[in-house]
């Protein structure tokens, strides 16, 4: 039987045609008396009867000119996409260079690579070494009677299509979502979608699973929690698998999970083309105004949605997949080591001011546990001594500082930035949106002004979008300023008492919220025993320079 058979069979050639082709037994000349044919479909929605007749073609030419068909070679890919691996089409070319076949047959060019004459060209240059060959059937080509400039022009115009192609869909992507609808795939677990509707709703066996992982987030769970409490309830994902941390974690960053639009950036390499992957999970698309496009009833609110992926971005530093537990320590992220190192050989002393993290209820420097002693000597003190102090040191700041303080003021924003995250991330995309529309202009100008690469009709007309944009964008941010009262926060007291009421995490971003970059610098120990106040060992940077400092 045929290595191709299956092949064969699957593109719907019957038994008798395929005895008639003289494909239903292996070939069995020489390899200059043999052919490898190459097809290509880029999409399901391409005729299986065209590509039969595609094989047709091919064999009539390879009778007509006393060859047999080896192998056929079909799947189906995208050529226009340089990342996507094509393994067949490697198994043809390499089946040439090989010398298994001096032919390599293909219907037309376009279906064989749409690269460009770079990537034909140094494949021709390899089949003329070997004395091989690449024929086009449907175009009458032959790369060994004088066929190569014409296939260079031919695949130039292939790649030129795949552009084209490429941006037509990319327009109707972008437009179809800008009217509300979610785009292309099988929409997340418990949602539907109506075939061609664009729009999603809950999937009448699949939305109480999903809902009941979404209850677990919000209360707190982390994401290994919230798979292992499914699976031992006896849930199940849309395949009949039990749940894993990144199942979890993957569906509730979506933001169809919410109903919103999403939108997703694919890689680049360092040469800035396209890469088969994509930034992270995605974030929802805003109009020209800043507001949040919906297609639909999702699982969760917009508020639920970004409230999970706020308590995922801080409770975890993008590890929460790994189960990582909730927090127990207050420290993480702020404190600092201060023990002093030689500063890059010069003799001159500073600080270390690497983070700490906790280990067995205790505080470690992590230059000290990762780079070596040789680095930083490091410092180790007990977590409870000193996160008592940290926290009774906030409360002291805080509460010394007057009730119209700028920093007090700078610490409501910080903190409604972290209580409110929807609102936050409104005004964080506003702001995106309004700082790169501000660029356009600033280009616009360079352009009319300095370089006079347009009419002043085109600056005005393109000028006068981007000042709409800039306008409606302002408008949008004062709105949401408007919106945040920040008076209940500015009051010294409240924010005492948010810190009494607060768990671990709240206390955690409360301190980073009156902290600078430095954080707190924890100072080693005079030595093994030392019973000087843990206070006299911190250095707090901050926000408010004001001497507040405990006196003892």
């Amino acid at each position: 039987m045929r290595e191709d058979h299956a092949t064969l069979v699957g593109l719907g050639l019957s038994p008798e045609e395929l005895e008639a082709l003289g494909l239903d037994k292996p070939a069995t000349a020489e390899p200059s008396g043999l052919m490898d044919a190459y097809l290509r479909r880029s999409n399901k929605k391409e005729d299986l009867a065209t590509l039969r007749g595609h094989v047709r073609d091919v064999v009539r030419w390879a009778q007509t000119n006393s060859l047999q068909i080896r192998h056929v070679w079909f799947e189906q890919l995208s050529a226009s996409k340089s990342y996507v691996r094509r393994r067949e089409f490697e198994k043809a070319t390499q089946a040439i260079m090989d010398g298994k076949s001096k032919t390599l047959g293909v219907w037309k060019t376009d279906r064989f690579d749409r690269r460009g004459m770079g990537a034909v060209g140094r494949m021709l240059d390899e089949f003329d070494r070997r004395q091989s060959r690449l024929v086009s059937v449907s175009e009458g080509l032959d790369s060994s009677q004088g066929g190569r400039m014409v296939f260079a022009i031919l695949s130039e115009r292939a790649r030129e299509e795949a552009k084209d192609i490429a941006k037509r869909v990319k327009i109707g992507h972008d437009s179809h979502k800008a009217e509300g609808r979610r785009g292309t795939g099988r929409p997340p677990f418990g949602l539907y979608s109506a075939p061609g509707s664009g729009k999603v709703e809950p999937h009448p066996d699949e939305y109480g699973t999903a809902r009941r992982l979404a209850d677990l987030l919000l209360d707190r769970r982390t994401t290994k929690d919230t798979a292992h409490q499914l699976n031992e309830e006896g849930y199940r994902t849309r395949s009949g698998a039990t749940w894993s941390p990144t199942a979890v974690s993957k569906l509730a960053q979506s933001p169809l999970f919410a109903g919103m639009v999403p939108v997703r950036r694919r890689k680049t390499d360092e040469h800035g083309n396209h890469l088969d992957s994509w930034e992270g999970y995605g974030e929802p698309l805003r109009d020209e105004r800043g507001e949040v496009v919906f297609c639909g009833k999702g699982v969760v609110t917009p508020g639920e949605w970004f409230k999970i992926k706020a308590l995922i971005a801080e409770r975890t530093d993008d590890r929460w997949a790994k189960g990582k537990p909730e927090a127990k320590y207050l420290g993480t992220g702020s404190y600092r080591c201060g023990r002093l190192r030689d500063k890059e050989g010069t003799g001159e002393l500073e600080p270390c001011g690497g983070s700490m993290s906790h280990r067995g209820g205790r505080y470690r420097c992590e230059v000290r546990q990762t780079r070596g002693k040789a680095i930083c000597e490091g410092v180790v003190t007990l977590a409870d001594r000193i996160d008592h102090a940290v926290g009774q040191a906030w409360i002291h700041h805080i509460t010394a500082l007057e009730p119209g303080d700028p920093v007090v003021i700078e610490i409501a924003r910080r903190w409604l930035a972290f209580a409110d995250p929807e609102t936050q991330a409104k005004k964080d995309e506003a702001q995106k949106a309004l700082e790169a529309a501000q660029r356009r202009v600033k280009k616009l100008e360079d352009d009319f002004y300095v370089y006079g690469k347009m009419d002043e009709e085109r600056f005005e007309e393109l000028s006068e979008g981007q000042r709409a944009v800039i306008e409606s964008t302002t408008e949008t941010l004062d709105a949401l300023d408007a919106e945040v009262d920040l008076s209940p926060l500015t009051q010294v007291a409240t924010l005492r008492g948010a810190w009494e009421a607060a768990d671990m995490a709240d206390r955690r971003m409360l301190l980073k919220c009156a902290l600078g970059k430095k954080g707190v610098l924890v100072k080693p120990a005079a030595r093994q025993g030392d019973h000087t106040p843990i206070l006299e060992r911190l250095e707090f940077d901050w926000l408010s320079k004001k001497d507040t400092t405990i006196k003892k």
